[in-house]
């Protein structure tokens, strides 16, 4: 009857077991019950160009994680100037074979050692870690500047994609008082069924490019929360800014000497370096050994015993330490420092041929970019909407067809938008230029 009980307990006790593992999990990658997810705050935002940027700066969560990068760097400077800490010794004997008057003399000690570094280790050691520390930090710059260009050109693709729902709404209500025309002239049998289809069938299209317009604007505002705080990702943002810049006057040699000299990027190769010759500095120091000197005391018990009467006993001593460099003498570890040493001078040098050749690519694409827009500004625009404006009026007057007027409308809107397109990317060559000469000069 027992074994039947302690049987029944057993099957009892692994159900309960297999339900507990149920409730917890089954599956390792599950979320743990703990963790607090919420969702961000819906918004609606006026920003502008510079209010946009400064947000980036303050708010941006990889930024934010990035510059942990400077202050464990920081850190490492601090661990690389401390001392190395002395060992306390402590000792006691007992005599397990004799007690009480008997015993034999049972020593106790306390001893302290500490460890002297060879001249140079420490000094190189310090030096080595604030050059990453310096190079940490130009790290961050160059992200920091390369994140503000990204958001820039969201930004700008942003505002275009706005100026460009805007300019198919204008084009899509003129459409649509065209068919309310249209109507009323068929009704009176000014115009026959085929023209009045015809408008209609451009009525469509025109929305259908005006729904597709809509969704690429907020697609493209949607883009810039990913800039943001983590509260941003519901906000619909309505841009204020222009999309025309001035013309800059820009000297190609000045910006290939301000990209080798000052991008952040090339700054921080040259700290690491840097850093890496201080590393064989430190790996040639290493091979002298360090030396430990000790102080150690020790007291001796007096004994009665017969065999081996002794009185009690102090002593102070001192101790010296050092390794014999007989096998290693660091030969592998400054070899090492020296390979890497070649390999970041390498990569700066190749950094700096990249960032030259990236110059003049940017410059070439700005400058193009920029007799583009002027082709729009002085010619294209004002010779699609002079068009418009005479099929309209020749159309009003029954002096032209509704094709020719659909044919100068659908045009005048290409050009409209292939302006801001053309706008869009002449800010965007501008950023590029920026990005690779290492200034900043965009203003909206």
């Amino acid at each position: 009857m027992k074994k039947i009980l302690s049987l029944a307990a057993l099957v009892a006790w692994l159900s309960a077991m297999a339900v507990f593992a149920g409730a917890v999990s089954t599956n390792p990658a599950a979320p743990l019950a703990t963790w607090i997810v919420t969702n961000s705050i819906p918004a609606t935002n006026e920003i502008g160009f510079v209010d946009f940027l400064n947000e980036v700066a303050v708010g941006n969560l990889d930024y934010a994680a990035q510059r942990y990068n400077v202050d464990i760097a920081k850190a490492a400077v601090a661990i690389a100037r401390e001392f190395p800490n002395p060992n306390l010794n402590l000792g006691d004997g007992r005599d397990l074979r004799f007690h009480g008057a008997q015993a034999l003399p049972e020593p106790a000690s306390v001893g302290i050692d500490q460890t002297i570094e060879y001249f140079g280790k420490r000094k190189w050691r310090i030096r080595t870690a604030d050059q990453a520390y310096h190079a940490a930090a130009a790290t961050l710059e160059d992200f920091l500047r390369n994140l503000k260009l990204d958001a820039s050109e969201a930004f700008v693709t942003a505002l275009a994609a706005q100026r460009t729902l805007e300019q198919q709404r204008k084009t899509t209500d003129y459409i649509n008082q065209l068919v309310a025309t249209q109507k009323h002239r068929f009704d009176a049998g000014d115009i026959a069924e085929t023209d009045l289809t015809q408008s209609r069938v451009d009525e469509l299209q025109s929305e259908s490019d005006l729904l597709n317009a809509e969704n690429e604007a907020q697609t493209a505002q949607l883009a810039l929360s990913t800039f943001l705080g983590r509260n941003r990702g519901q906000t619909t943002f309505i841009l204020r800014g222009k999309l025309e810049l001035e013309p800059e006057t820009l000297d190609l040699r000045q910006l290939v000497a301000n990209a080798l000299e000052n991008r952040p990027d090339l700054v921080a190769l040259r700290h690491a370096r840097d850093s890496a010759q201080s590393g064989v500095r430190l790996a040639k120091a290493s091979r002298a050994p360090d030396v430990d000197v000790g102080v150690n005391y020790s007291y001796t018990t007096a004994s009665e015993n017969d065999i081996a009467p002794a009185p009690h006993d102090s002593m102070l001593g001192v101790s010296l330490s050092l390794p014999l460099p007989l096998w290693s003498r660091n030969k592998a570890e400054i070899q090492t420092a020296q390979f890497t040493t070649a390999q970041t001078e390498k990569m700066l040098q190749s950094a700096e041929l990249k960032a030259e050749v990236q110059v003049r690519q940017a410059f070439t694409t700005y400058l193009l970019m920029q007799d583009r827009v002027k082709k729009f500004q002085t010619e294209l625009l004002k010779g699609a909407d002079d068009v418009l404006a005479a099929k309209r009026f020749s159309y009003e007057h029954g002096n032209s067809t509704l094709d020719d007027l659909l044919m100068a409308q659908s045009a005048d809107n290409d050009v409209h938008q292939a302006y801001n397109g053309a706008l869009a990317d002449a800010a965007k060559a501008l950023f590029e230029l920026d990005r690779a000469s290492g200034q900043w000069s965009a203003k909206f």
